[in-house]
């Protein structure tokens, strides 16, 4: 697999790797603006009333059952193991929070502990959970920029957009509930993601002769500048993988939701610090040197009087 991979041509192909991201994107997109995106507790408010060592074993549904009946439908409901149990409502009056206490101390024979989160505070946390993001891709527009070029800035920046609509578009196409711990994935895949890119944009600085831009002798560059580091990208995320998919299985609800937008996001992360950034680089070296010909071109054509 690895001799195959060293004989791809990342660069030339980038055609396939982009129509190949594009369906998933494309996709993803589609779900999230269609609204799809199941947000939790934290970002639109509402009520969580958790059970805690509870003497009678109920399923999810009984539970339901339970519950007081103008907020059956409403309710999320949740096994936390095998003798706890989380049911999220949307926002309800404090007679309708202790009918429900009632109503599941009684079915369980549990303590009950209630959460309450307004719409405003939702909305607040939401607003300041995307602000982290954007800060986050600001500060790693800034750091490429500085540490080489602005357009490895702009790759890597093609290839996170890229890992955050995948991962979040994941989310919406299954229903998964978004929250914080959700948010505290996506950044991690950002750190990720860009450690990834950033050991193939190293190779390439190392790599890039210092004598003047030839898109042939670029590209060729930017291959062979992959095919030095694919093996070690390939075998990390695979390491990385592994925990990650028994979290997934074997974990609790929070967790597990943790471990699928990292499972998503570092698939995606790897893919295209290889098959997105690296490409797009190449790409947006050509159009910085047409646009260096053109400037050159109209000097020529208008030269300027000492």
């Amino acid at each position: 697999m690895i001799s195959r991979i060293q004989s791809i041509d990342f660069v030339g192909n980038w055609k396939i790797w982009f129509t190949v991201s594009g369906v998933f994107f494309v996709i993803g997109l589609v779900a999230i603006l269609l609204g799809n995106l199941n947000f939790g507790l934290d970002f639109r408010g509402g009520s969580q009333f958790t059970a805690t060592n509870a003497q009678t074993q109920l399923t999810e549904g009984e539970l339901r059952e339970a519950l007081p009946q103008d907020i059956r439908q409403d309710a999320q409901i949740q096994s936390l193991g095998q003798n706890g149990y989380d049911v999220r409502t949307p926002v309800v009056s404090e007679a309708e929070a202790s009918d429900i206490r009632d109503a599941m101390s009684g079915a369980l024979d549990a303590e009950i502990s209630t959460t309450n989160i307004s719409p405003s505070f939702g909305e607040q946390i939401r607003n300041d959970a995307l602000g982290a993001v954007a800060a986050s891709l600001l500060v790693i527009i800034l750091f490429i920029t500085l540490r080489y070029e602005f357009v490895f800035a702009m790759a890597a920046m093609a290839a996170l957009t890229h890992d955050i609509v995948l991962t979040t578009g994941f989310y919406a196409i299954v229903g998964r509930e978004v929250s914080l711990v959700t948010v505290v994935a996506i950044l991690t895949i950002l750190g990720y993601s860009v450690y990834d890119t950033i050991i193939v944009f190293d190779r390439i600085r190392e790599n890039t002769p210092e004598v003047g831009y030839n898109r042939r002798r670029f590209n060729e560059m930017v291959n062979q500048s992959i095919r030095q580091v694919v093996r070690r990208s390939i075998y990390t995320t695979i390491s990385t993988l592994i925990p990650v998919t028994a979290l997934l299985i074997f974990g609790v609800a929070a967790l597990a939701d943790f471990a699928f937008a990292l499972l998503v996001g570092i698939a995606a992360g790897a893919y295209s610090s290889i098959f997105i950034a690296s490409p797009v680089l190449a790409l947006l070296k050509v159009w910085q040197a047409k646009r260096a010909k053109e400037r050159e071109a109209k000097e020529a054509a208008n030269p300027t009087s000492p």
